[in-house]
C-alpha cells in the first residue's frame, strides 16, 4: 500500500494561494487575509515576503485611495503556490573602474577605521589590510554613483569577526566615551562619529604611504629623513 502523505506546504505558498484567489486588480482587507491563511504566524510579514518574488501588493501609503486595513494585489508574481521556482536574483556587478575611483576618492583607506591599503594592523602585524567597495544600499535598482560606494578594510567589513576580539557593545563604547577626561578628546569624537570616518593628521598619512614602497625605498626614505633631522638639530 503507497503511503500518500500530504504535501507539507509552506506558509509563504499558503499566502499566495489566498491571494491568486482574490485576483490582480482586487482589493481585500487584513481580517480577510487572517482568515483566508488560517494558522499562519505573522502573516502580513510573509505576504510581504512575496514583494521580493515580484508580486505587488499596495497599502493606503502607495495607494491613497485604500483605507488603512486594505490592501490591493496588483500584479501577481511568481506562482509559488503553483510550483513555479523564483529565478536567483543576479549579483550586481561594479565596473572594476568605479571600483578604482572609489578607492582612489578615499585616498586609499578605510573609511571606517583609517587605515591604508597594505598597512599592517597595529594589534597583529601579520596581517596586512585589504581594501574593498560595498555598496552602502544594494536594495535593487543597484545604484553604483559614487554616493553610494563604500571603501572598508577586511576587518571593519566582518565587523571583527573571526579575529579574536570580542565585538564591542553599545555599553562598552558609550562609557569609555564618557570616561574621556578632555573635553577636547570628547569634541573630536563628536567630529569623527559626525563625518563617518576616522581623520588622519598628515604625518600619519605620509607613514601609511611609506608602507606602500617596496622594503629598499623605505629603508632609503628613512635614511634621508634622518640625515634631515640630523642637519636640522
Amino acid at each position: 500500500m503507497t503511503d500518500e502523505r500530504p504535501v507539507r506546504r509552506s506558509s509563504k505558498v499558503k499566502v499566495a494561494e489566498f491571494l491568486a484567489a482574490v485576483g490582480e486588480g482586487n482589493v481585500f482587507t487584513k481580517l480577510q487575509l487572517f482568515e483566508g491563511v488560517p494558522g499562519v504566524a505573522q502573516v502580513d510579514r510573509r505576504m510581504r515576503d512575496l514583494r521580493e518574488l515580484g508580486w505587488r501588493i499596495d497599502n493606503y501609503k502607495t495607494d491613497p485611495r485604500l483605507k488603512p486595513d486594505e490592501y490591493l494585489l496588483a500584479e501577481i508574481g511568481t506562482r509559488i503556490d503553483l510550483g513555479e521556482q523564483p529565478q536567483e536574483p543576479s549579483r550586481p556587478r561594479m565596473p572594476a573602474a568605479r571600483r578604482r575611483e572609489a578607492i582612489e576618492r578615499a585616498g586609499f583607506l578605510c573609511q571606517t577605521c583609517g587605515i591604508s591599503a597594505g598597512e599592517a594592523y597595529p594589534e597583529d602585524e601579520t596581517q596586512r589590510a585589504v581594501l574593498s567597495v560595498h555598496l552602502v544600499d544594494p536594495a535593487p535598482p543597484i545604484d553604483t554613483e559614487l554616493s553610494n560606494l563604500r571603501v572598508e578594510c577586511q576587518r571593519c567589513n566582518a565587523g571583527l569577526r573571526g579575529t579574536g576580539r570580542a565585538l564591542p557593545t553599545l555599553e562598552d563604547v558609550l562609557a569609555r566615551a564618557s570616561a574621556l577626561g578632555n573635553r577636547e578628546d570628547k569634541r573630536r569624537l563628536y567630529r569623527l562619529m559626525q563625518s563617518g570616518r576616522l581623520e588622519r593628521d598628515e604625518v600619519e598619512l605620509i607613514f601609511a604611504e611609506w608602507l606602500r614602497l617596496e622594503r629598499d625605498e623605505r629603508v632609503d626614505v628613512m635614511l634621508k629623513l634622518a640625515g634631515a633631522l640630523i642637519e636640522e638639530d
